[in-house]
């Protein structure tokens, strides 16, 4: 009896251990594919090139959240991966916390990013509005990146086309997938993007 119900624990936990890694990789395969969308039918090379980051709101208390570090860290890699000159990060403030788009910037500042690539716009509430705030600080770039995780960065790329058709045909990727890379953080994004879309449709 006693053997019966270890087996039986063994087992569930097995399938629990199998269940969660079934959910990580199919989370890494809608990323990965993801990072491969909207981008324009011809590679852009050369030029002067910006980045659109998209903010994610502070912690409580104001300081950085993981969320808003990991981007952070991938604008920096796109930057250095690019020779992105203008880095542009882009949330408002809410519920009392700075803005995001600042908190997100010092903390580039902090890790080597210089203050004269450094440009914030603060007004933007959703991810419709940091494409459409930050336009008019990218427009005279050649090349044009726009940074998060790849389902969040997918879906802004996919409202730059919707806003600026001119615009979006300047997109490159900025090479923000890497396979199991914060992976608890995609899978989160990928809970939200799939919620988002079955909201659409309902």
């Amino acid at each position: 009896m006693v053997g019966s119900i270890g087996n039986s624990r063994h087992a569930g936990l097995a399938r629990a251990v199998a269940l969660g890694a079934a959910c990580v990789l199919a989370s890494e395969a809608a990323h990965w594919w993801a990072s491969r969308r909207h981008f324009p039918p011809t590679e852009n090379v050369g030029g002067p090139c910006a980045l659109i980051v998209l903010g994610y709101p502070p912690r409580t208390n104001g300081g950085l959240h993981p969320v808003q570090k990991w981007r952070t860290q991938l604008a920096a890699r796109a930057r250095d991966a690019l020779g992105a000159e203008k880095l542009v990060f882009s949330g408002a403030p809410s519920g009392g916390r700075p803005a995001e788009a600042d908190v997100m910037a010092a903390y580039a500042k902090s890790i080597g990013v210089p203050p004269e690539a450094l440009a914030t716009e603060t007004r933007a509430t959703t991810t419709w509005e940091n494409v459409a705030f930050s336009r008019a600080l990218v427009g005279g770039y050649k090349r044009l990146g726009i940074v998060s995780d790849p389902l969040h960065a997918a879906r802004a790329r996919r409202y730059l086309w919707q806003q600026s058709p001119e615009l979006a045909a300047r997109l490159v990727s900025a090479g923000e997938y890497r396979f199991m890379d914060h992976f608890w953080l995609k899978m989160f994004s990928t809970g939200y993007e799939l919620y988002l879309a079955v909201s659409a449709r309902t």
